[in-house]
């Protein structure tokens, strides 16, 4: 296995009192070429798009370079909830536990572990360590149905068809696309997991009327707001924004202007255009793609040292 990395990195104020080993599979090194595992032979213009991907020596573009001009996306999955161990697709394969959900281009990933591509997407090392161990993952690289098309729309004015529509995942694109959620959401408060990947569902109408309701004055408040700040208020915005978490999975780090946010090298979001190209599209079964491919990014394994590091003298 190569590409060991110890740290105790004081970066991640979540892991100060940590030292681990992580290990980037698969093994056999991370030098050589990543396996296509679905389809077994490519062709056109995907063979293109994954020939990048498989190899991970290939040159990393600078987020300044990235573009979002593209009609393929990716999207970062656990390998068992996509293939079988013959890497055939499974039935139940979907993209993601949300109506919508969040992808990247290509370009995005190209060239960066599996590591980098978890902080490039927003993980915190804590989150990390607590979800991502030790788990097999696989980029899912796909092009929507040909229903399915970009909207140009960054003020949250949503087209007629706006639910075959990707989207940049603007701020006001994302209360839009939230509340005409709720207004088709349905209403069990027997459901207390956040698998929803065909419509949302809320516990009582109450709760979806707060949603559709919402003020203008308080979406503005809470995109303006830090989340910590919001949480530790514990208001009614603070409520609307852990819905949008809950429902749409619009986390902590969310920023709003269609990049992602590295919190270990810019913890503060100092830097808003640096981070990689986060769109938002409709949830879709992976079969039904017109075009798809799955690359095997390996695991993490994450081991904790016995005893402290040594440094020579």
């Amino acid at each position: 296995m190569l590409g060991a990395v110890r740290f105790c990195s004081l970066r991640w104020k979540a892991l100060l009192f940590v030292c681990a080993v992580v290990l980037l599979a698969p093994a056999g090194g991370f030098t050589q070429e990543r396996k296509l595992l679905y389809p077994r032979e490519l062709a056109g213009k995907l063979d293109t798009v994954v020939k990048p991907l498989l190899n991970p020596k290939a040159e990393q573009i600078p987020y300044s370079k990235l573009t979002a001009a593209t009609n393929y996306y990716v999207r970062i999955a656990p390998k068992g909830a996509i293939v079988n161990d013959q890497n055939e697709i499974l039935e139940t394969a979907i993209l993601g536990t949300r109506p919508y959900v969040f992808v990247t281009t290509p370009d995005s990933i190209q060239g960066r572990s599996l590591l980098t591509i978890y902080e490039d997407i927003g993980y915190e090392g804590a989150d990390i360590i607590r979800w991502q161990r030790n788990v097999d993952m696989v980029a899912v690289v796909f092009r929507f149905p040909n229903a399915v098309t970009r909207a140009e729309t960054t003020d949250g004015a949503l087209p007629a068809e706006w639910d075959n529509k990707v989207y940049v995942p603007t701020w006001a694109n994302m209360f839009s696309l939230f509340g005409r959620l709720a207004e088709k959401a349905e209403i069990d408060p027997t459901k207390k997991g956040q698998f929803a990947p065909t419509r949302l569902f809320f516990a009582s109408e109450a709760e979806r009327q707060f949603v559709t309701s919402f003020p203008a004055a308080g979406k503005g408040r809470i995109q303006k707001t830090d989340y910590a700040a919001l949480k530790a208020t514990d208001g009614a915005d603070w409520a609307y924004r852990s819905l949008l978490e809950n429902k749409l999975s619009v986390f902590a780090h969310f920023r709003g202007n269609g990049r992602t946010q590295n919190v270990v090298l810019d913890p503060d979001g100092a830097n808003p255009t640096d981070g990689l190209i986060e769109l938002v599209g409709p949830n879709q079964k992976v079969k039904a793609l017109p075009e798809v491919a799955i690359i095997g990014l390996g695991r993490l394994l994450i081991e904790q040292s016995p005893t402290p590091a040594t440094s020579k003298p």
